[in-house]
């Protein structure tokens, strides 16, 4: 949960609504086939449950997304534009500043 205090009153935005936010932006995405799956591995090994992970940082947000790519696209040109927009979107819909957007390619999805 975050907490936002203004003029009007104390916000309160959930991790729910961040992530699913977060979840539409990124399928939007050109070039994007979803999300990479959570291996058991990956629980254990780094404690990921989820492709999308969002932290506060201070008052900033840092955002990493673990996604497939389709076969054939221009891989830094996707993730450069993903990285753009997730942040625009996060930041147009909670004014919270995005500090970081860090995206992984885990997987490549076949034709």
């Amino acid at each position: 949960m975050l907490y936002m205090e203004n003029h009007i009153g104390k916000i309160i935005i959930s991790d729910t609504y961040l992530q699913a936010l977060t979840e539409q932006t990124v399928l939007q995405c050109f070039g994007v086939a979803g999300f990479a799956d959570v291996r058991l591995t990956d629980k254990l090994l780094e404690g990921r449950f989820s492709p999308v992970e969002i932290e506060a940082d201070g008052s900033k947000l840092e955002i990493s997304l673990h996604i497939r790519v389709m076969y054939g696209v221009n891989i830094p040109a996707v993730v450069h534009s993903l990285m753009h927009k997730v942040e625009f979107v996060v930041e147009e819909a909670v004014r919270i500043p995005v500090s970081r957007v860090r995206v992984y390619v885990d997987e490549i999805a076949e034709p």
